[in-house]
């Protein structure tokens, strides 16, 4: 349940990592090389807006770095993960504001950025603003690394920190719920191995993007999520409000 949110609630996408760090210094390259790294970056950018998957992955190199870290987790990603990630995150219709050029060198930029998305907006956030350092070598995007202040990093942690406790096979107009974990909101409610959730807060879930349906389960903790719900020897569908839980401090049977 937790992978889209791990991969696309920002450029989160390619890389957060959610680290106190100081402001780069404003340090301006204005030679040859440092203006085509600019254009390099920039074009990256227009095209992510644009929503031109294949023109972003042109212009990154086949072995490109790309770290993550939440928290004091490190976490390294590969290509393709990486490529799967952009697409997700363009498919969620994500856009870069630049706010401010930090640093130009001759191989590398450093940009402020406010970053929106539709899958942002939807766990309560208008938009993220983010450092973003990029790394380029023989004309292609080598490093990619975001950095976040901690409180931002928490504040989006805790918009998904809620859950109920299943896991599921999602798919294209239903969510199958594989497993339920024990103390938890779905056991307490009464849910049970495949049963069928076709709607989340009204929303049917024929009618979400991937990864939406994971989006709409987690939230806040303590907050409400009403599911509509099909048993699987039946067709009839009913209602079933849920409070989210911190489901790391579930109590054990």
């Amino acid at each position: 349940m937790h992978k889209h949110i791990k991969t696309a609630l920002l450029f989160i996408s390619i890389s957060i990592i959610f680290l106190i760090v100081p402001g780069c210094g404003d340090k301006q390259d204005n030679s040859p090389q440092a203006l085509e790294t600019k254009k390099i970056v920039e074009s990256f950018i227009q095209s992510y807006n644009n929503g031109d998957a294949d023109s972003c992955i042109g212009l990154l190199s086949k072995d490109i770095v790309i770290e993550q870290k939440a928290l004091q987790d490190v976490k390294s990603q590969d290509v393709r993960s990486v490529h799967e990630a952009l697409k997700s995150n363009i498919a969620w219709k994500h856009n870069w504001k630049i706010i401010k050029y930090l640093n130009t060198s001759e191989n590398s930029i450093t940009l402020l950025i406010d970053e929106s998305g539709d899958d942002i907006k939807l766990i309560g956030i208008d938009s993220i603003s983010s450092e973003n350092s990029f790394e380029v070598k023989d004309g292609k995007i080598a490093k990619i690394v975001t950095v976040i202040d901690r409180k931002l990093a928490e504040q989006l942690a805790s918009k998904t920190a809620g859950g109920i406790g299943i896991k599921t096979d999602i798919k294209p107009d239903r969510i199958i719920i594989t497993d339920v974990t024990a103390n938890s909101p779905a056991e307490k409610a009464g849910l049970k191995q495949g049963d069928d959730i076709m709607a989340i807060d009204g929303i049917n879930c024929s009618d979400m993007r991937p990864g939406e349906q994971t989006l709409r389960i987690r939230g806040p903790i303590s907050s409400k999520v009403l599911l509509k719900v099909r048993h699987p020897d039946s067709n009839e569908t009913f209602d079933l409000e849920l409070i989210r839980a911190d489901l790391s401090k579930l109590p054990s049977k």
